[in-house]
């Protein structure tokens, strides 16, 4: 099973989500360009980030969309929404769900 993304708040309620395919590829490819966060997604088990992380996640995804087919740019898009869901409040997290 591919990688997932989701927001989640502090008491589990999930407010959005992202099944798209090309996400594995992405953090594989921030892991080679030693890009911290993404480049740290566990594929295997969850990986949390909060807030203040969202916002050097959104750095890092500068750099890849360069290097992106499409497929890449549109999980990228994605990505990117949920990480303005989780900036908008406090008390909500970006979850990627390994397999």
């Amino acid at each position: 099973m591919p990688l997932s993304i989701l927001v989640r708040t502090y008491t589990g309620e999930v407010l959005a989500t992202s099944l798209h395919p090309a996400i594995g590829a992405i953090c594989e490819s921030a892991r080679k360009r030693g890009l911290v966060m993404l480049g740290c997604v566990d594929k295997y088990d969850d990986t949390v980030f909060n807030r203040t992380q969202v916002s050097h996640i959104r750095g890092e995804l500068v750099r890849l969309r360069e290097l992106c087919d499409a497929e890449e740019t549109v999980a990228l898009s994605e990505l990117v929404k949920l990480l303005d869901v989780v900036s908008e409040r406090p008390h909500r997290y970006l979850v990627f769900n390994g397999d």
